[in-house]
């Protein structure tokens, strides 16, 4: 072999190398890029599992309050419940002074409906207004009554009225 050709097999080796060592570097790069974008996309995958975390006893307290709900269904249906038989009226008493004879008065008429009424209450305030006084004594010489406030809502019985159908 000559000196020429023995160049040229070192120049076609060092090419070959060359292309070899840039396609290298080529992969190299391709799969840092691809290394880089798994792990940003594993980081969100990573934050929507905790996100989803973070929910589940919230899940978990719906499914409860679904599970009463139907029991409580249940047991509606089971006594024959109507609510068309049922009505209910808003009442709001705004907190203020009141004695304690109209305290007792306005209690015993959020109640006067027995078994066919039922108040619900979404706030009840009731003090007694002077700063030695109690709400279960009998009150002193000096006594200036209650502070009464209520909010709510009275459920009652209506009287049951028959349809005719044709």
């Amino acid at each position: 072999m000559s000196v020429n050709s023995v160049r040229v097999i070192k120049l076609v080796a060092l090419a070959g190398a060359t292309v070899l060592v840039g396609a290298g570097a080529y992969m190299a790069q391709a799969g840092l890029t691809t290394l880089a974008l798994e792990r940003q996309q594993a980081a969100q995958v990573q934050a929507r599992l905790e996100a989803a975390r973070r929910l589940l006893p919230e899940v978990d307290k719906r499914e409860a309050l679904s599970r009463s709900v139907k029991e409580v269904t249940a047991k509606v249906n089971e006594t024959g419940f109507d609510p068309a038989q049922w009505g209910e009226r808003r009442i709001r008493r705004a907190l203020g002074a009141v004695s304690r004879v109209d305290a007792a008065q306005f209690l015993s008429e959020l109640r006067a409906g027995g078994r066919g009424a039922l108040f619900v209450a979404e706030s009840f305030e009731l003090a007694a207004v002077s700063k030695d006084a109690g709400l279960f004594n009998s009150p002193d010489a000096g006594d200036q009554g209650l502070s009464l406030g209520v909010t709510g809502t009275l459920h009652f019985k209506t009287a049951a009225v028959a349809v005719d159908r044709p």
